[in-house]
């Protein structure tokens, strides 16, 4: 006779369900010059718009090669947009925009427009925020401590990231 633990159905189910873990990230750019990149804690190397496995923690996405703005990796020198998106308790997703312009903080300073809203998550869907200006961007950190991310709870939670 063949026993299955109760423990080993559960291992079995909490693989199956982390390993259908995945998010969207897509990123527009109306700018007319550059591409948009983001690089996150598990990929240091620039990606574009596409699906990741998994979790994708501390995500930060800005435009690479911006016509008169010297944009360098992680966003420095320009203004970028902060993310994180994943499905384990508590199911926490958020995304901010980045404006600190402090040396050790990455410098950045406000380049160009950005929008950012949540696809699919649940509540998540639809939420965002937007950045049309450097006098128009109330949410953004301008420091370690002083900004707003836009936060909810929701599985395999997507972004969308508009530039300009």
């Amino acid at each position: 006779m063949f026993a299955i633990s109760t423990f080993t159905v559960l291992v079995a189910f909490v693989g199956y369900a982390l390993a259908q873990e995945s998010h969207v990230v897509s990123m527009i750019n109306n700018c007319g010059s550059g591409t948009p990149v983001f690089l996150d804690e598990a990929n240091a190397n620039f990606q574009g718009s596409g699906t990741v496995q998994g979790q994708l923690l501390g995500g930060i996405a800005w435009i690479d090669g911006f016509a008169g703005a010297d944009c360098l990796s992680s966003g420095v020198n320009c203004g970028a947009v902060e993310f994180t998106l994943r499905n384990d308790a508590p199911n926490q997703n958020a995304a901010d925009f980045t404006l600190e312009a402090q040396s050790a903080n990455g410098n950045h300073q406000f380049t160009y427009p950005m929008f950012f809203q949540y696809l699919g998550g649940g509540a998540c869907n639809g939420l965002g925020d937007s950045c049309p200006s450097a006098g128009d961007c109330p949410d953004a950190f301008t420091d370690p401590t002083n900004g707003k991310p836009i936060q909810c709870t929701g599985v395999n939670a997507g972004i969308e990231i508009t530039f300009c």
